[in-house]
């Protein structure tokens, strides 16, 4: 008897759904689902032979590139082996690349989630056979530890410094738009957005948010998105980017025009080298205003440590917290001499 296409439709679905959630690796269905409690193939006595996978989401923005940068001088400098895989943005993808460094040898997985509430059932799954230690993006109650932005204090801590701009220009309201990260952006961009506004109005600065669009954390999308939105708001204020290469695209836009000489941009966070060019080069009456301390170096510094600990039998998973913070600060022109390294790679 032929089976129908709404058939076929219904158990290809099924069969996808099962796959993705099963997680099988060189045929065995994943049974347990407590976290991992030792290295995948057990304690390594010499670093040399350690072997770190790092499931990176992506490598559109700066920020993420330069992780991996600083990875893999780390892992130069300690002699360990480091699996390095970019997602671009795709759970599916990023599962399939997990799953290939735990058969290459895996002892530990850093992860930068691509996805909050999609990635939970996966894993839960890969976190019961291998330590993972997030780094930037978590899937909450999965895994050992996260080594995360604190995004909620550093938006807080740049929009403190921003309202304290415009009130010194004697403008207690202002009109904003903002650019903001994919629909997938689940946490860290809403975060950074709320924190920044919580800062202006702690700052005591009332805004109105004109628009808001998607400029996918890459400051030629982010160029884009504030060209829209400028255009259908000439009042405006200020632009918000929700990370430094967004914001770079939009001051792209108002640069050396007249019709934005009155237009101001900010960023939550990131702290890139090209953005605290332009603090430091505007002084305090530049037209970039401030920005985050979000450390890609480190994030990674501090997320290979603990990989490394774990692999080596130093600690265990259990002897770390659910979640740890880089240091939270936002920089401005009073403190930019502080953060800003010409030499930095990000």
């Amino acid at each position: 008897m032929r089976m129908s296409n709404r058939r076929r439709r219904l158990i290809g679905s099924a069969a996808a759904a099962t796959a993705l959630l099963t997680m099988t690796a060189c045929g065995q269905i994943y049974p347990s689902k407590e976290p991992a409690q030792g290295p995948a193939g057990g304690v390594q006595s010499d670093v040399r032979n350690v072997v770190v996978g790092f499931a990176q989401q992506q490598l559109q923005a700066p920020y993420f590139a330069a992780m991996q940068v600083k990875s893999e001088e780390i892992a130069k400098a300690k002699g360990f082996k480091l699996l390095f895989q970019a997602a671009n943005k795709d759970p599916v993808v990023q599962m399939n690349q997990m799953q290939a460094m735990m058969a290459q040898g895996a002892n530990v997985l850093v992860v930068n989630a691509t996805s909050v509430k999609g990635q939970k059932e996966m894993m839960t799954q890969i976190s019961s056979k291998i330590p993972v230690i997030y780094i930037d993006t978590s899937v909450p109650g999965t895994g050992t530890t996260s080594v995360q932005s604190d995004n909620l204090t550093i938006g807080r801590e740049s929009g403190k410094i921003t309202a304290k701009r415009f009130l010194g220009m004697g403008k207690q309201n202002i009109k904003m738009v903002i650019v903001t990260g994919p629909a997938t952006d689940e946490n860290v961009g809403p975060n950074r957005r709320k924190g920044f506004l919580d800062g202006l109005t702690e700052g005591g600065v009332k805004y109105d948010i004109k628009s808001e669009q998607n400029g996918d954390y890459a400051q030629d999308k982010g160029q884009v998105a504030a060209e829209n939105m400028l255009a259908a708001n000439p009042d405006t204020d200020l632009v918000l980017g929700l990370n430094d290469s967004m914001a770079l695209g939009a001051y792209n836009v108002i640069k050396d025009k007249a019709q934005y000489k009155n237009v101001y941009v900010a960023a939550s966070a990131d702290g890139q080298k090209e953005a605290l060019e332009l603090i430091k080069e505007g002084g305090c009456t530049g037209k970039y205003i401030s920005t985050g301390l979000n450390s890609p170096d480190l994030a990674a510094e501090e997320a290979l440590s603990i990989a490394l600990d774990i692999a080596t039998g130093v600690k265990k998973p259990a002897d770390y917290p659910a979640q740890q913070f880089t240091l939270a600060v936002g920089i401005g022109c009073e403190n930019i001499d502080k953060y800003y390294d010409p030499n930095s790679i990000f």
